[in-house]
């Protein structure tokens, strides 16, 4: 069964008689991608029901494969006595000519907090700032993801999660290995669900060591995104229905009365896993900001802001950019502008 199978089956367990899984840490992460602006507002003091916030948006604000099966998944969600009941606050969206950066804070029927970064959304913004990464640390959206946390959690909140999909996962790791000592205390587990990892020093460093113990990362079998960068290396494998970069929507994982259905690493991403860590070794920091540039200087060029708004001549514009590059390196990067971009 896949996650909306899964709220199906324990809509009538509260956390309280069914803990708190993986499997809802994966169902959580994917509400910030909706955009909540004027629904759930900002360190108002003000908390909506999940249900309250469902009954709030209308679906034809949410269009795309992608973000209409949240809106699916948030309406399935409303009316049981697991989720709906789930507070809502201090959602954040910020989308700039310097970042694109969501965040929301839960509260669970059994007084836990989970607080929540999305993922990257289609503005163009989002996606340079994830190819920054390979020379960049901080970031802007990694500095606002601590300032979030430490505004977000109260003095009283105790059992506080930490998470995201995607960017958010890297993220909600960022946010927690910079928060203060009183804060890294309350974190009982830092979730990374399929998100890019870091520049080695920052892999080494001791803040990062600090909270590596409370990280749980899980990726797809055929996992892109989730192995760029370093990373811990205990990692959990999801067996998926889709394949390749498909992978990477939620949707696709599988899971179980209360895990997820666990599997082995593609060969395929092994190999992309070393090939790529040894690609960004190898380049000087000039070499991949260059890269970057050029990637999306095309975008800057013709004024495009989301992914939404891009041709198929863009695309083969992009392509010849990326021909410096060795041969399998060049065809991974196609074939992730062509799912990404195209779906």
């Amino acid at each position: 069964m896949n996650i909306i199978d899964y709220i199906e089956k324990n809509k009538n367990k509260d956390f309280n008689e069914f803990k708190f899984t993986e499997v809802d840490n994966l169902i959580f992460t994917l509400i910030p991608y909706l955009d909540l602006t004027n629904i759930v507002p900002a360190f108002k003091n003000k908390k909506s029901t999940l249900s309250e916030v469902a009954k709030s948006i209308q679906s034809k604000a949410y269009k795309g494969f992608f973000i209409s099966n949240i809106y699916k998944m948030i309406q399935t969600m409303k009316d049981t006595k697991r989720y709906g009941n789930t507070l809502l606050y201090n959602y954040m969206n910020v989308v700039n000519d310097e970042m694109q950066f969501a965040a929301i804070t839960m509260k669970l029927n059994d007084n836990s907090i989970y607080i929540v970064y999305a993922g990257t959304d289609t503005s163009i913004i989002g996606w340079e700032e994830d190819f920054k990464m390979a020379y960049m640390y901080p970031g802007k959206s990694q500095k606002y993801a601590t300032i979030y946390l430490n505004k977000a959690i109260n003095l009283f909140d105790k059992n506080i999660r930490v998470g995201g999909h995607s960017k958010g996962g890297n993220l909600a790791i960022c946010a927690a290995m910079n928060t203060n000592f009183f804060n890294k205390r309350k974190i009982i587990h830092i979730y990374n669900n399929d998100g890019p990892g870091f520049l080695k020093e920052q892999v080494l460093s001791k803040a990062y060591k600090s909270i590596e113990n409370k990280i749980n990362m899980y990726i797809p079998e055929q996992s892109i995104i989730g192995l760029i960068l370093y990373h811990t290396d205990n990692y959990n494998v999801v067996k998926s229905k889709n394949f390749s970069l498909l992978q990477h929507d939620s949707f696709n994982w599988l899971c179980d009365n209360d895990s997820f259905v666990k599997s082995k690493l593609s060969k395929r991403s092994k190999r992309i896993e070393a090939k790529l860590t040894e690609k960004i070794e190898q380049m000087q920091i000039e070499d991949r900001i260059n890269l970057v540039n050029n990637l999306f200087k095309i975008f800057k060029d013709n004024n495009i802001k989301n992914i939404k708004e891009i041709s198929v001549n863009n695309l083969f514009q992009i392509i010849k950019n990326i021909t410096s590059l060795d041969k399998e390196t060049q065809n991974l990067l196609i074939e992730f502008i062509l799912i990404l971009f195209i779906k």
